[in-house]
């Protein structure tokens, strides 16, 4: 009678972790950007998955991103680096050659405490799945001259991490976000 062997505890929860990770769904929109390539031996690396606009949300945000105002280049660079430093944005530079003014903005998803519950977690159950902890969102905004007046176009690209390290990156689609900038570059306040 053959002998059959018993597979270890934890060579079986990898093995299971790693068949249902290939077998996650995916949506159409969405491109891995970066992976750790060896699943069964553990965790090497974190997952970056980008998201990318339907066509559908593509034509509901152009109008929302392209404004035209009668300002200088000069004064349309610095009305959009006050408008992001007023929305908290930090890091905020401009490149007037280019007409390119850019910043980012963090905010912390969840308490240290939660944070630290997480770590522990992840040490001791490595398969549970992260929870969103960080976020950042990069503003890029150019200023293009025409005629008399400018032409400010503004992306809002957002990456959440969650407590395993991975990210998720997609453009922002919230109108709000998109008019509060302009109406701060027009000089009102939403």
């Amino acid at each position: 009678m053959p002998l059959i062997r018993s597979i270890p505890y934890g060579a079986a929860v990898a093995l299971a972790a790693a068949c249902l990770a290939g077998c996650a769904h995916k949506a159409a929109n969405e491109r891995v950007t970066g992976d750790c390539a060896i699943a069964l031996v553990g965790k090497c690396s974190s997952k970056q998955v980008t998201t990318d606009l339907t066509s559908a949300e593509q034509a509901q945000l152009a109008p929302l991103q392209t404004r035209r105002f009668g300002l200088a280049p000069a004064q349309a660079l610095s009305a959009a680096q006050a408008a992001l430093k007023a929305d908290g944005y930090e890091q905020v530079s401009a490149n007037a050659a280019a007409g390119l003014v850019q910043g980012e903005k963090n905010r912390s998803l969840s308490s240290q405490g939660a944070k630290l519950v997480r770590a522990v977690l992840n040490a001791k159950l490595p398969m549970l799945r992260g929870k969103p902890d960080h976020e950042t969102t990069r503003a890029l905004v150019t200023v293009q001259p025409q005629g008399g007046a400018v032409t400010v176009h503004v992306e809002f690209v957002v990456t959440v991490w969650d407590s395993k390290g991975d990210a998720k990156t997609r453009m922002a689609t919230e109108p709000a976000a998109y008019n509060s900038f302009f109406a701060r570059i027009s000089g009102t306040r939403s």
